[in-house]
């Protein structure tokens, strides 16, 4: 699946990621709707993103996994991979259920440490200690979930692990309609559970289709295992220091005021929208590619997946940033804004949105540069690369947190996602003897003016119709409807009008097709 492959191969991976965020937009919408932006959204906002602070240990199975298991599939001994797959379950297995029960005896000290403005009252603090618990219990699933879809991608069988979110969030949305009333927060805890659980289970049909069964074997010496789990320490580091940058920000918020990592959270899920359904997608579809032709050494044709890849990140990343920070407000407002969750609550969150969205670009760029060293075994340049982040973004806090508050953490991570992304890039042209910079700066180039005259087209067009149309809620749906169908148009056309790399070949491949 190399150069034009990779962008053909995303579509129906990058629809159901499409149809996941839809109706992840559903389910925040619902919970901003049922519980606002206060000190319960806070807690359940701090206590999923423990979670997502260590499913960074998952993130790191998966990613090792991958190269190590297509060897084992290369060789042809199916006896021997089945093998290797169930002594990683059962050893990650092992570890993830000790982890996970320390952390549930010690997440009082967790609250205390890292969020203390939840100890300001007993009954605040009670729940925060009641909700992490709960959560917590969610590791197993993705632990095993983790390796499980790191089997299906080796085999190039992406759509389970595309429709994991897609699955999850329709129990969330079932629970926040016809449960929240009786069991609250709380129960919305153990459906996110269930959600988790969910996301592994939809897997195992696909998995054992492709062969693979479950057999206990716990053997800690297996050299793969070894090798396996050594390469996982910089991965897990490097992806663990990138969900700690989240997790540090929303430390920060918890001292700002009652509501204020709600708002940080909601700003920062319309933010990465775009990010998660094309990049991670696009990413998720290269990286076994990548695996593959690095093992192969076929360097020519590495480079040309890997240019691929980075051209298309930027032909729908740029636009994207543009285009949200342009329509924050209709999009917030259409969004969230309803029930508990107030007129000022998305006007904070609308200007918090604005400064996240440089980090979009820089995301979705620093996905790819990641996986390209992944798959030639460079595990520590990301992980160095991420550790120079974090303590970027903690300095950039402490600095601007008392002149624009909740906006001003959106901020440092958008300078520090930026700055560690420049590093990765040429970090990574030095390690592969060139990958064209100057091609993918002027790539760059046409797509950032092409994405400015967008910007101006939806500008007017957002103003308009705000302006004319009296109902606020009809004005807002009618402005981001024409928005995207006009953006969209004067955005293709800049491209073709500047050749963009990419753009012109898939307009030409649409000729041919046409034409015949």
């Amino acid at each position: 699946m190399t150069g034009k492959k990779v962008i053909k191969g995303s579509a129906v991976v990058m629809l159901l990621i499409i149809i996941g965020k839809i109706l992840a937009l559903i389910r925040d919408a619902l919970i901003a709707a049922k519980f606002g932006a206060t000190y319960t959204t806070d807690i359940y906002n701090f206590a999923l993103g423990i979670v997502y602070l260590l499913t960074t240990v998952s993130y790191g199975l998966t990613t090792t996994f991958i190269p190590l298991h297509w060897e084992h599939m290369q060789k042809g001994n199916k006896k021997e991979r089945n093998n290797f797959v169930n002594n990683i379950i059962n050893i990650s297995s092992l570890f993830t259920i000790i982890l996970t029960v320390l952390l549930i005896v010690f997440s009082k000290q967790i609250i205390y440490i890292f969020a203390h403005g939840f100890t300001s009252s007993n009954l605040i603090f009670n729940e925060s200690v009641e909700i992490v618990r709960i959560l917590l219990i969610s590791l197993i699933f993705v632990t095993l979930q983790s390796v499980v879809t790191g089997v299906l991608q080796s085999h190039k069988n992406f759509y389970e692990p595309a429709a994991m979110a897609l699955m999850s969030n329709l129990v969330y949305i079932i629970y926040l309609i016809f449960l929240t009333s009786k069991y609250g927060m709380k129960g919305f805890a153990i459906a996110t559970v269930m959600g988790f659980f969910i996301q592994f289970a939809i897997n195992i049909p696909r998995y054992r289709k492709l062969g693979y069964g479950y057999k206990f074997m716990l053997d800690f010496k297996d050299k793969y295992a070894v090798q396996m789990f050594k390469m996982m320490i910089p991965v897990i580091v490097s992806t663990s220091l990138i969900q700690l940058n989240v997790f540090v920000n929303r430390s920060f918020a918890t001292n700002i005021y009652f509501g204020a990592v709600t708002i940080l959270d909601y700003a920062n899920k319309v933010n990465t929208l775009a990010y998660e359904v094309f990049a991670i997608g696009i990413a998720m579809i290269v990286y076994p590619t990548l695996s593959e032709l690095a093992a192969k050494n076929n360097t020519a044709e590495y480079k040309k997946a890997l240019a691929t890849s980075i051209n298309a990140i930027m032909i729908i990343m740029v636009p994207a940033a543009v285009a949200i920070g342009i329509l924050r407000h209709p999009l917030i407002d259409i969004i969230f804004k309803r029930g508990a969750f107030t007129l000022q609550a998305a006007n904070l969150t609308s200007s918090t949105l604005l400064f996240y969205c440089p980090a979009m670009v820089a995301y979705g760029l620093r996905d790819i540069f990641n996986k390209a060293f992944y798959s030639i075994k460079d595990v520590k340049t990301p992980m160095i690369n991420s550790f120079i982040g974090i303590v970027l973004n903690i300095i950039i806090n402490f600095f601007i947190i008392k002149y624009m508050g909740v906006s001003g953490l959106a901020l440092a991570t958008s300078i520090s996602a930026t700055i560690t992304t420049l590093l990765m890039m040429w970090n990574l042209n030095k390690k592969l003897k060139g990958i064209e910079l100057g091609r993918i700066f002027v790539g760059f180039s046409k797509i950032t003016l092409s994405s400015i005259v967008m910007g101006i087209t939806i500008y007017i067009i957002n103003n308009i119709c705000r302006s004319i149309i009296s109902s606020i809620i009809i004005g807002n749906l009618i402005s981001i409807g024409m928005c995207f169908i006009f953006g969209i148009v004067i955005y293709f056309i800049c491209l073709y009008f500047f050749k963009v790399e990419g753009f012109t070949y898939l307009v030409d491949e649409l000729k041919m097709k046409i034409s015949k």
